[in-house]
């Protein structure tokens, strides 16, 4: 008998999340642990959770992806884990609205763009359910892609008519094929293998910090930014509705209160690494150029009929495309 109060005692002096039944999440992160989309963004977020939700959530990150690149919205739906973010490229067919963050001459930076894309998806496109098999927690976009040359700098249209070039799928392998290049298009998380192997001769499509932390940037000698930037990869963060719908209010409050904006906002810490990425490629030799005004216009060429097709896409599901876009553009500005 006093061995059982004893016990009782003990336990009602315990805090109730340490009592209480804790929820555990898996979260897949198709990047490697070491890439900064997983060990900036990624982590830091699911640590929070534990923390907002005091214990009753616990978000466990899968130490290796356990679906490819592509697979990731429908591996949540199927259950094989609870949360993952897509990159919308790969989605292109069936997400057209979120695709506005990836159009040229749009974004500014990490945060800037992130929380455009985040008010523009909750003000413009949430209502055409697009994304409607999961429950979305938050967007993030990457700071702008830039050109790499590989023996010297892709400063014109002409560097790229005939070449092998890298781009990430979308936008960016879309323009260089109008430009003339022969492109490679495979996610950013395959990209090593074909710039390792030294069979194109360019690549395009994300930033200096994404390049160091895909193990690319040592193969560039030459960076070429574009005034207005050419395009900026984007994500969309996401969880099974069964396991959301299963925590409490008090949870799913805590949660969103982490995610959304707040987590748009927190990619200023992407901003940084970008600022320090790029200055120590300088110092290891890697040069920087600037776009001339013949080469941005040409490329403002090219992405025209781009915009017109997002805007035309728009219209088909039902958005106000032009003042969509508008919005995007002066959250950017207004948050960068």
């Amino acid at each position: 008998m006093i061995f059982r109060r004893t016990l009782l005692a003990c336990a009602l002096t315990l805090p109730l999340s340490a009592i209480a039944q804790s929820n555990t999440l898996l979260l897949n992160s198709f990047l490697a642990p070491q890439h900064p989309v997983t060990s900036m963004v990624i982590k830091p977020w699911a640590e929070k959770i534990g923390q907002v939700t005091e214990g009753r959530v616990k978000v466990d990150v899968a130490p290796s992806s356990l679906a490819a690149p592509h697979q990731q919205m429908a591996s949540v739906n199927k259950g094989v884990f609870d949360i993952a973010y897509q990159f919308h490229g790969l989605m292109a067919e069936q997400v057209k609205l979120n695709q506005v963050a990836h159009l040229p001459f749009v974004n500014t930076s990490a945060r800037g763009s992130s929380v455009a894309l985040w008010r523009t998806y909750q003000k413009h496109f949430a209502k055409a359910k697009e994304i409607d098999d999961v429950h979305v927690l938050g967007m993030f976009v990457l700071p702008p892609g830039v050109f790499y040359g590989m023996g010297s700098p892709i400063d014109g249209i002409d560097k790229l008519k005939g070449r092998k070039v890298y781009a990430l799928p979308g936008v960016p392998a879309t323009m260089l094929q109008a430009a003339g290049a022969g492109v490679v298009a495979a996610p950013a998380a395959r990209s090593h293998e074909v710039i390792s192997g030294k069979t194109v001769d360019a690549f395009v499509g994300y930033s200096v910090s994404d390049a160091n932390g895909l193990k690319t940037l040592s193969f560039a000698t030459d960076v070429t930014d574009i005034a207005g930037n050419l395009t900026s990869p984007s994500f969309v963060l996401f969880i099974n509705k069964k396991r959301w719908a299963a925590l409490s209010d008090k949870d799913r409050q805590a949660i969103e209160s982490i995610s959304g904006d707040a987590l748009a906002q927190s990619m200023k810490m992407y901003d940084d690494l970008e600022l320090k990425a790029r200055a120590n490629a300088a110092a290891s030799g890697i040069k920087f150029h600037t776009a001339s005004d013949s080469f941005n216009k040409d490329l403002q060429v090219l992405s025209a009929p781009l915009a017109q097709a997002w805007l035309s896409d728009a219209q088909k599901l039902g958005v106000n495309g032009r003042e969509a876009l508008d919005f995007y553009r002066a959250e950017a500005i207004a948050n960068r």
